[in-house]
């Protein structure tokens, strides 16, 4: 139900007892030590106000649930809750405010229903404004019980009525202790599930922080190992031009042994006229640029490279060749954009001498 409707039922709620239910209640009241008969009055306003908050409010209807005492109900007897019964409750002594909060407690739409008819009929019967205004005819109606009537009532009836009152404060006190154990349960309830909640969370904090910084070190890790790769590639091709250059002296030398072996006793073969004018970029170290039976060479260095580009060295020979692990890749576009001839590259020594052996 709205916070409206639980304010009207906290309206008429005598002071007295008002009193007596901010301290069953446990409710505090800011600017006030203790509520009292003296401070009621003043402090009525915030006192309903601090009792509508969500967090006491629950409990409140947990009150009224169980002080909804069924033994002064038609139900009790199989009977449906009618009207007149809550009537004949209320004109038989029962408080306004226990009525009310016991059938807007049980949240059910007949019992609400029921709750604002009984609520129009009281205002009409009894010709106020609103409900609050009963207060004052439940108090004028006591002051006007007088001794004498009291010693009309038989003393039988009174001690029914006596007998039937303590039976109900009983029933009422046992209630209130099992309310009180169940709230005291689900008070240790609820601490022991916001400890755990609060160890899960921490649990889970650090499982994060741990994880944050397993990923943090190997983001390092592989940032390290992909500099290191390419450290190691640049090193590998480094090796490989120095390998294949070594090949290529190592082979001039067995060459030069060859050639210094069968130079005495051989004589040289006269040019044929045939021979392809190569013109070879980059020096290889080997004599087969001098021994070769179909070529001629011209080696140029990579030095002289600009000047032959702006001569016609290069368009006077037949072929260009490129030892591509010598001639820098820039130097190698250049020449084959300005050059109009056959251009041939080797990406080692071995390749060119097996492509001249082939012819």
């Amino acid at each position: 139900m709205s916070r409206e409707t639980w304010k009207k039922v906290f309206s008429t709620i005598p002071d007295v007892e008002l009193v007596e239910l901010v301290d069953f209640w446990s409710i505090q009241v800011k600017g006030f030590r203790q509520i009292n008969q003296e401070n009621i009055k003043h402090a009525r306003a915030m006192v309903i106000a601090e009792a509508l908050k969500p967090r006491n409010l629950k409990m409140i209807k947990a009150y009224y649930t169980i002080n909804d005492d069924d033994t002064d109900e038609p139900a009790d007897k199989g009977d449906e809750i009618t009207l007149d019964a809550l009537i004949e409750l209320y004109e038989e002594g029962k408080e306004l405010h226990l009525i009310l909060g016991g059938l807007y407690a049980s949240e059910e739409e007949k019992f609400e229903k029921l709750a604002f008819e009984f609520e129009e009929t009281l205002i009409e019967k009894y010709e106020v404004d609103e409900l609050s205004c009963l207060l004052n005819r439940q108090e004028t109606k006591e002051e006007k019980v007088s001794p004498e009537k009291v010693d009309s009532t038989s003393t039988v009836e009174w001690e029914k009525k006596w007998n039937k009152s303590e039976d109900k404060n009983r029933d009422l006190r046992a209630k209130i202790g099992e309310w009180e154990k169940k709230y005291s349960q689900l008070k240790q309830q609820s601490k022991e599930e916001k400890q755990s909640a609060l160890s899960e969370k921490l649990k889970l904090q650090q499982e994060l922080g741990t994880e944050r910084a397993q990923h943090r070190e190997t983001v390092e890790n592989n940032k390290k190992t992909a500099e290191e790769n390419e450290a190691l590639k640049e090193e590998v091709a480094k090796l490989k031009g120095e390998i294949s250059h070594l090949n290529a002296m190592l082979l001039h030398q067995q060459q030069e042994v060859a050639a210094t072996t069968t130079a005495r006793t051989e004589e040289k073969p006269p040019a044929t006229t045939d021979q392809k004018k190569i013109v070879l970029v980059g020096d290889p170290k080997n004599k087969l640029t001098e021994n070769s039976a179909k070529h001629t060479f011209r080696v140029l260095e990579l030095k002289d490279v600009a000047d032959a580009l702006e001569s016609d060295l290069l368009e006077k020979c037949d072929e260009v060749w490129m030892m591509t692990y010598l001639v820098p890749p820039q130097m190698r576009r250049k020449i084959k954009r300005t050059v109009h001839k056959s251009i041939k590259e080797f990406s080692d020594f071995p390749t060119m001498k097996r492509y001249i052996e082939k012819g």
